[in-house]
């Protein structure tokens, strides 16, 4: 069996086959394929998301999003027929949006066109099926957790942060991967936080929000804030939620995994290389030092698991290079069921 495995971004696809080392371990098969949908000839530059309280009560699509739509569809196509010329593959797409019941089609998308006929327009193209569309935050976990050198792996609790055009939140607690939309009646995703001002914390940890605010903001007010996130997630998962930041819906404070202490906290994707940079090193530099501030003001369990030890730095947060972990996650998710 050959599997290709289909990150769709915000602004580019990107896939590759993935293969199968063991049970529990995957890679890629080569170099993953990209596709900018910028270059498709329909791409309209000019092209607005529609605002997502409109999307959420059901707003119309309009033809200028359909449009965009099957831009962004066809640009998957033309990456799975790369594939597809000598061999039948099993595809797996990992998408941002929030998916239909039946996870074939995008009804809310926060950058980028509604798109509900996804999967029904794909297979029509290659006249296929694909496997059920999957959560691009999700599989970059899974990525994390079954590539070969991926920062889940032998760690039994950790919050995964990964910032790009949008933010991918995740968690492994117990050993387990548990999606975000799961746990959500105790923990709310990263875009659904806001601050005192009514940002939401998506500003201040994707890199479309950062270099946004590269000009307005210093280094060590945006590390201040992606800190207090973090310390947001340690303290909610040890003891339940707090109400440390404005929220539009209600959160329980109680919750199945009290008192776990997370071991790692992984960093991701382009937030990650941006943190490795020039400039990044100096706000990195603020989230360190912030978040050892707030753990020692905290919980003496919690201090003591945090910062009672010189190497808090590469003990606790570890910034991930694994660029193609939605991509391996994908694949590991296709293998595992059909197999």
């Amino acid at each position: 069996m050959k599997v290709l495995a289909i990150d769709a971004g915000a602004t580019k696809v990107s896939g590759a086959l993935v293969n199968r080392i063991n049970n529990n371990t995957f890679n890629l098969n080569d170099t993953a394929i990209e596709i900018q949908y910028k270059d498709h000839p329909n791409f309209n530059a000019s092209f607005k998301t529609t605002n997502l309280k409109d999307q959420y009560q059901k707003f119309k699509i309009s033809e200028l999003e359909i449009q965009q739509g099957n831009v962004y569809m066809d640009c998957i196509v033309n990456l799975i027929k790369d594939f597809t010329s000598n061999s039948t593959l099993k595809i797996g797409i990992a998408a941002a949006g929030i998916k239909n019941r039946k996870n074939r089609g995008i009804t809310i998308m926060a950058n980028g066109p509604r798109m509900p006929e996804y999967l029904n327009y794909i297979e029509t193209k290659i006249n296929q099926s694909i496997h059920p569309l999957e959560s691009d935050a999700n599989m970059c976990v899974w990525g994390e957790e079954y590539a070969q050198d991926g920062s889940l792996r032998n760690i039994k609790n950790a919050y995964y942060l990964g910032g790009g055009t949008g933010t991918a939140d995740g968690l492994k607690l117990n050993n387990k991967l548990i999606p975000f939309d799961q746990i959500s009646n105790w923990i709310a995703k990263t875009i659904e936080l806001k601050t005192k001002t009514g940002n939401s914390l998506e500003e201040y940890t994707s890199m479309s929000g950062i270099n946004k605010l590269i000009n307005r903001l210093t280094n060590h007010e945006i590390g201040k804030i992606i800190s207090k996130l973090l310390f947001e997630r340690i303290s909610t998962i040890y003891s339940g939620w707090n109400n440390q930041y404005q929220i539009d819906r209600s959160l329980l404070s109680t919750h199945p995994y009290m008192d776990v202490l997370l071991d790692k906290i992984i960093i991701g994707q382009k937030l990650a290389t941006f943190l490795q940079s020039k400039i990044g090193k100096d706000i990195y530099y603020f989230i360190v030092s912030e978040l050892k501030s707030q753990c020692s003001k905290a919980n003496p369990i919690v201090k003591a698991h945090f910062i009672n030890n010189e190497k808090f730095i590469s003990k606790r947060i570890l910034l991930s290079n694994l660029r193609e972990a939605p991509i391996i996650g994908m694949g590991a998710k296709v293998w595992m069921e059909n197999c």
